[in-house]
């Protein structure tokens, strides 16, 4: 082989074996063995130029096409809801934080409101108003009545009608009845 040459001559590489002009193209390397010589082969593989074409062009399945088209369907699909999610999720959370500081608002106005109703009719402030505006007075142990009923509590309801012909026939068929 050409390697044992190189061995002798201690060079790490022989750039000339790749050349195609030059010294080394013309003159091949030669071994010689029984009846067989082999030489330096060029490295340039010919291939005819209908094997050529078949062999650059991919053949693609429909099939597998189709099912990979689905498949980035279902994935763009998959994404669109959780992006889709995620904006109303962002959404109802903008609305329950901007409810809640409404509702803080609100309650401090019903404290505030609260506190004033309580200033207004506070026991103080209805004697006061009595006393002044509508002139009256606290009563005394001498006005103060005591009223005790042994029979107990009794209740009468008044009932206004109207009588007419038909009435007074129908309560004296009722009587003679019961």
């Amino acid at each position: 082989m050409a390697y044992s040459a190189y061995a002798a001559q201690s060079r790490g590489y022989d750039l000339s074996l790749f050349e195609t002009s030059g010294t080394a193209a013309r003159k091949p390397s030669v071994k010689k063995t029984k009846k067989k010589t082999y030489a330096h082969k060029n490295n340039i593989v010919e291939l005819p130029e209908m094997n050529v074409d078949k062999t650059l062009r991919r053949k693609h399945n429909p099939a597998s096409l189709i099912a990979g088209f689905v498949m980035v369907g279902v994935i763009a699909v998959i994404v669109g809801i959780i992006i889709h999610g995620q904006v109303q999720l962002a959404e109802i959370n903008q609305q329950i934080a901007t409810a809640q500081q409404v509702l803080t608002e609100k309650e401090s106005e019903h404290n505030q409101m609260q506190a004033r109703v309580e200033g207004f009719l506070s026991t103080a402030a209805v004697e006061e108003c009595a006393r002044t505006e509508l002139g009256m007075a606290k009563a005394t142990n001498q006005q103060k009545e005591y009223i005790s009923l042994e029979t107990g509590d009794k209740a009468e309801v008044y009932i206004q009608e109207n009588s007419n012909i038909f009435t007074k026939i129908g309560d004296f068929l009722g009587s003679l009845w019961s």
